[in-house]
C-alpha cells in the first residue's frame, strides 16, 4: 500500500470553462499531483469522487487497463 498525499486547492485552480462547450470542463492536474502519481501528457487516468468532494486520480496502466 502507499502512502497518500493530500493536496488542497481552489476549484477555479483546477476546472476551467470550455467556451464553447458548457457541458464541459477542463481539468488542470497541478504538476505536483502529476508527478506524484507519475502522469506524463496523454497517460489515462481514473477519478474516483471520495468523501467530502475530495478527487481520487489514479494512473491506468496501458497493458492490461488496471490501475497502477
Amino acid at each position: 500500500m502507499t502512502d497518500n498525499k493530500t493536496w488542497t486547492y481552489k476549484i477555479e485552480d483546477i476546472f476551467e470553462d470550455i467556451p464553447d462547450n458548457p457541458e464541459e470542463v477542463i481539468m488542470n492536474l497541478p504538476p505536483e499531483v502529476a508527478e506524484e502519481v507519475g502522469l506524463k501528457p496523454g497517460d489515462k487516468i481514473k477519478i474516483l469522487v471520495g468523501d467530502q468532494g475530495t478527487l481520487v486520480i489514479e494512473k491506468i496502466k496501458e497493458d492490461d487497463g488496471e490501475e497502477q
